[in-house]
């Protein structure tokens, strides 16, 4: 007869919530017990059989049961809206689970089925340049109009702007905390908390009174990278955390992109290192979406599902539509010039034509004058 599931989700919190125990401890007490009641049922000397597990830990373990308030943990989650996930529960997101060190217990604030979405992390230093905070903006907005989730880590700099421009452009992000979902830092970004949970998710493995210890950082990095398709990191100094991110990027087998900067700056040191070490130099959304071939292809297919066209561009009559089937699989954007060359029609033409797919809502004009689809 197989363990009851609620019955082990409480036993896989408590042992969560044992400061001690990580992924790889909680694993090896589950492959030597069975379960996470097992764990916690066996006799002290057992558990500290166990590798990884000190005498000291495996006290910690067998006295969880008389120490350890899950009931608390739950009804604190509760009261403020939060959903905590175990990793034997069907909403455990996907993209999470085969990486190093999958967190066996994650906190939700908002909507859980967005960590299964397509997405492109976004981050940078905390103290970003005009030109980085630009950067960030423009890409982030690019990635939200086309549909991308956006995920960073709700740091001060461009973490924040990243969430704020997405959530601007109407599009969702999800931000991944290095502390509790019953702590609030940076104290500032309070607010956008809220905004984020009502058209996104925010996302924790730390307990709900776990406080923004300088350790937690680098360790929730590999989940920002790990809820992505790819990590961008927007401008950064050697020393950044958002090196950190991009290093668990490639761990998971993930694409690292990274925008060049002046020379001259110290915030452009770092992402200049990853471009020497093969990170892809990005201009745009556009590059992102060209390197990666899964999220080019299902765009195309959502664009022409939107917007059908005929497959040959020189058998159709009207203009609009050519430059239609051209601005829907440009996802970054495209100038006037570029589709006049492309259809070789006059400049005249052209800009008639945009006018009037602008008038009718089906593109935007974004600055520097390229044309995108607008998800109406």
């Amino acid at each position: 007869m197989g363990i009851p599931l609620e019955q082990e989700r409480l036993a896989i919190i408590r042992l969560h919530l044992i400061d001690e125990i990580g992924p790889r401890r909680y694993k090896n007490l589950v492959a030597h017990f069975g379960s996470a009641q097992g764990a916690l049922a066996a006799e002290m000397s057992e558990i500290a059989s166990v590798e990884g597990i000190s005498s000291a830990v495996a006290r910690k373990v067998s006295e969880a049961k008389n120490t350890l308030d899950v009931e608390k943990e739950i009804k604190d989650a509760n009261n403020l809206g939060v959903e905590i996930i175990t990793c034997v529960d069907d909403a455990y997101p996907e993209s999470l689970i085969n990486i190093h060190d999958a967190p066996v217990v994650i906190y939700v604030k908002g909507d859980i089925s967005i960590c299964n979405s397509l997405s492109v992390a976004v981050v940078g230093t905390r103290h970003p340049t005009a030109y980085g905070l630009s950067v960030a903006r423009a890409i982030s907005r690019e990635l939200a109009i086309l549909g991308i989730t956006t995920v960073s880590g709700l740091a001060r700099g461009i973490d924040t702007e990243v969430h704020n421009v997405t959530l601007s452009a109407g599009g969702k992000t999800i931000a991944v905390l290095g502390n509790g979902l019953g702590k609030h830092y940076p104290p500032e970004n309070r607010k956008l908390e809220d905004r984020i949970a009502a058209c996104g998710a925010i996302v924790s493995e730390f307990s709900m009174d776990t406080g923004p210890d300088k350790g937690n950082f680098p360790r929730r990095n590999r989940l920002i990278s790990g809820l992505a398709l790819a990590t961008l990191v927007a401008e950064a100094d050697e020393k950044s955390g958002a090196l950190i991110t991009a290093k668990y990027a490639l761990e998971q087998g993930k694409d690292v992109f990274a925008v060049p900067g002046p020379v001259f700056s110290k915030y452009s040191k770092g992402t200049h290192l990853l471009i020497k070490q093969g990170a892809k130099l990005t201009e745009s959304a556009q590059d992102i979406i060209e390197e990666i071939k899964p999220l080019e292809k299902i765009l195309t297919k959502r664009a022409k599902t939107r917007f059908p066209v005929a497959d040959d561009a020189e058998e159709m009559e009207d203009t609009e539509e050519k430059i239609m089937q051209i601005i829907e699989v440009n996802f970054g954007g495209v100038s006037a010039d570029r589709i006049s060359a492309l259809l070789k029609l006059e400049p005249a033409e052209i800009f008639s034509s945009l006018t009037t797919l602008e008038v009718k809502g089906y593109i935007r004009c974004l600055p520097g004058k390229t044309y995108i689809k607008n998800n109406r």
